[in-house]
């Protein structure tokens, strides 16, 4: 629920201060790219209250439930966003109309299990995965597309798409290796222990590197995915999403 807790610190949840007008506004920015761009107006201004995730602190409630208490239309959202709601330590935030309204795409974006609701063609999707060679790194040591569906909400995925490099978790971290023959060795990271360095190459094969054969080493932190913000389009990011959430990519 939003507004599970009397303290509050995001511009979202609330209008326990003003009525819904019967005929409420429809969001006029809900886009993926006005998602993409709310994200990162989440990410400024909401995450250190309610987590990158939204999943909510000790500061914040937890915002992917889809269930506002305060607040049940996007037009009601909105007044939280840019009035706060008084009584608490959640602020009205100086968003300009556009901008906040992107916030509130976002916020709706967050809700878990949705996966299914994307506006999105899977049959067009597949295309688009096969199109970017996605298969090449997804089918061998990148992320299995199926469990991130289930763990994952809607604007998560969609975030991995357009800023992989924005949160990496240590589970996909990699390492690069230099031999003291002179090869050089990468491959996402498997395991380390006082002898040896284990890792998974690029082609899926297991690999393992005696720390007397190594010159140096690096950990990888970054993703080696590319970001595709640009290269798609929004209705091909949406046909992606569909055919990813659907469970049929490796």
């Amino acid at each position: 629920m939003l507004l599970r807790a009397a303290v509050f610190a995001f511009p979202l949840l609330g209008l326990g201060f003003a009525q819904e007008s019967t005929t409420s506004l429809s969001n006029p920015f809900s886009s993926d790219a006005d998602r993409a761009d709310g994200e990162r107006i989440f990410l400024s201004q909401c995450a250190s209250c309610h987590a990158r995730d939204g999943r909510g602190t000790s500061a914040g409630p937890d915002l992917t439930t889809g269930s506002f208490r305060h607040a049940s239309s996007d037009e009601g959202l909105y007044r939280v966003v840019t009035k706060g709601i008084p009584g608490t330590t959640m602020p009205g935030f100086a968003l300009n109309s556009r901008s906040a309204w992107q916030l509130v795409a976002f916020l709706r974006s967050l809700k878990r299990g949705q996966g299914g609701s994307i506006a999105g063609n899977a049959g067009r999707g597949a295309a688009v995965f096969r199109a970017h060679n996605c298969a090449s790194c997804h089918a061998y040591w990148a992320p299995d597309f199926a469990r991130l569906a289930a763990r994952r909400t809607l604007s998560e995925l969609r975030g991995s798409i357009l800023d992989p490099q924005a949160e990496v978790s240590s589970d996909y971290w990699r390492v690069r290796i230099t031999t003291r023959d002179g090869r050089t060795l990468s491959g996402h990271r498997l395991n380390e222990d006082s002898h040896s360095i284990q890792f998974r190459d690029d082609k899926g094969a297991l690999r393992s590197v005696f720390k007397t054969d190594i010159a140096d080493a690096e950990i990888v932190r970054s993703s080696p995915m590319p970001s595709f913000r640009g290269k798609l389009t929004d209705a091909e990011l949406g046909d992606l999403l569909a055919f990813l959430i659907q469970g049929n990519a490796p």
